[in-house]
């Protein structure tokens, strides 16, 4: 299975890489967001917390020279790890950031640099020693990572994107991780 999601992938990246649109094609406009995520958390915060899952809403304001400036919010859930029996333990983020990327390129295939900081609201009702206590906290993040975006059609857009994050939780435990992020754009544009 693995192996045929790779193949498809890599053959629509070829086939989109391609300029089936004239040289004057501006790709880099303004758009709205929506990108699901997967996060592996790593450190002392994965003890408890493996993973998360999660989703971002955002509206990009493109600036020339292959600038997006991004604003975006969504829901994260982190998932307890395999074998922590804390019953009835959840942790929800709600993360506000703001931050851009820099396009390597305006045409159909974009690779990007990002760099996104903001706020995260946290709500949980167990800390990491296994304490039922209802908790809401407000927490600095940053994350830095690449991807690209693919132009599908004049208004349709796939991100794809790896980054390496850290949200304040705890001196002794960060909950820093690996997120991995599929998203569809709408220019507006266009």
């Amino acid at each position: 299975m693995k192996k045929i999601v790779f193949y498809i992938t890599a053959s629509l990246l070829i086939v989109f890489s391609t300029n089936l649109y004239s040289q004057s094609q501006k790709y880099l406009s303004n758009r709205i967001t929506v990108e699901g995520i997967y996060k592996r958390n790593l450190g002392n915060f994965s003890e408890v917390w493996s993973s998360a899952s999660g989703g971002y809403i955002g509206y990009g304001i493109a600036f020339p020279e292959h600038n997006l400036l991004i604003i975006r919010s969504g829901v994260i859930v982190n998932n307890l790890k395999d074998g922590v029996d804390y019953k009835d333990a959840s942790s929800t983020v709600i993360p506000i950031h703001i931050g851009g990327r820099y396009y390597f390129t305006d045409d159909r295939f974009m690779p990007f640099f990002t760099f996104m900081n903001g706020l995260n609201i946290v709500f949980e009702n167990t800390n990491l020693e296994g304490v039922m206590e209802d908790r809401t906290l407000i927490k600095y993040a940053w994350e830095v990572g690449f991807g690209a975006s693919v132009s599908v059609v004049s208004n349709l857009i796939f991100d794809f994107s790896v980054n390496y994050n850290s949200h304040f939780y705890t001196t002794e435990a960060m909950m820093t991780g690996f997120t991995y992020g599929f998203g569809l754009a709408w220019s507006l544009s266009k």
